[in-house]
């Protein structure tokens, strides 16, 4: 597989915290290990605050299904079971 590598500079933004294909949770109001997990897909900067990034995850069940989240309400996988 070839690696594509893209750099970006943003006056505001800082890099994004989690990248393509990287696993990743859901944060819930539930046990973690419950937590919908999925694989990031995609990523943008937010139309209006310019700093905060807006990461598309396909969710592992239902499989398919894609949800745009920021953040603040993800968690990468591995990081779930060392807290």
């Amino acid at each position: 597989m070839n690696t594509i590598t893209i750099t970006f500079t943003h006056n505001q933004a800082l890099s994004p915290k989690y990248t393509f294909e990287q696993r990743v949770a859901i944060k819930s109001n539930c046990n973690p290990q419950e937590w919908a997990t999925g694989k990031v897909t995609g990523l943008r900067i937010d139309d209006y605050s310019g700093s905060t990034w807006n990461y598309t995850v396909v969710l592992d069940s239902p499989r398919g299904y894609c949800e745009e989240l920021v953040e603040e309400d993800l968690v990468a996988v591995q990081e779930i079971f060392t807290r």
